[in-house]
């Protein structure tokens, strides 16, 4: 018999007998698997639901505190040197802040008349004891907003300066809180100064360049001693 014939001879191995699985041992391997894994529980878990309960509580939460501190989320709530103040449900007028223009005065006056307001002799007036911030309240406003060029004479002294326009960068009630702060600091005996008194000098100036002594003392003479 030819080497052909006898191969034809020999029975067919199934895939499991070649290496493979056999039907039977799926089976088994599955029922295994299925045994191995949690099988589902009935109702609800209790911690996705705690977990929703606080992410609401922390909205709740945020909404009542922004609503109380918000001032009617307007921007001026959070603008310490606004004209007008949210309070009691109701605008509050502005009030003189002295603090706050002591602060703005030697961030933004300190460098030429100095902390103590006595200036430099010889090149920057002092303020301390001196005629020109106090009296009439325009002069000194003027003066902050447009600024002052030229020689000026203060307790018999001569200074020739160049004091630049600081105010027109700054806001009303900046401008009234430093030259408040002024005429009422070192010992000078000015009234303070309302915002609304700067608006509407600085609306009557316009965007003028600096004054003169001269053109601002014929405006607003020295008051006399």
């Amino acid at each position: 018999m030819s080497q052909h014939s006898q191969n034809n001879d020999k029975p067919n191995r199934s895939f499991g007998e070649q290496g493979g699985l056999s039907d039977s041992r799926l089976v088994e391997v599955h029922s295994h698997l299925a045994r191995d894994k949690e099988e589902p529980s009935e109702g609800f878990s209790i911690l996705p639901i705690v977990i929703v309960f606080i992410f609401c509580g922390f909205g709740f939460w945020a909404g009542v505190y922004l609503t109380r501190n918000s001032g009617g989320f307007s921007a001026s709530s959070f603008d310490l040197d606004a004209p007008k103040l949210a309070a009691d449900n109701g605008p509050k007028a502005f009030e003189p802040d002295v603090a706050k223009g002591e602060k703005l005065f030697i961030q933004q006056c300190a460098a030429c008349h100095q902390a103590t307001g006595l200036g430099v002799p010889g090149a920057f007036p002092p303020l301390a004891g001196s005629p020109w911030p106090v009296g009439n309240e325009e002069r000194v406003i003027k003066i902050v907003l447009a600024g002052l060029a030229g020689e000026i004479e203060v307790n018999g002294q001569k200074y020739v300066g160049n004091m630049p326009n600081i105010g027109a960068g700054l806001k009303d009630a900046q401008v009234a809180n430093i030259v408040s702060y002024v005429r009422s600091a070192w010992g000078n005996k000015g009234e303070p100064v309302m915002d609304t008194k700067v608006a509407e000098v600085r609306k009557a100036i316009g965007g003028r360049g600096q004054y003169s002594p001269k053109e601002i003392l014929d405006q607003h003479p020295l008051e006399s001693k």
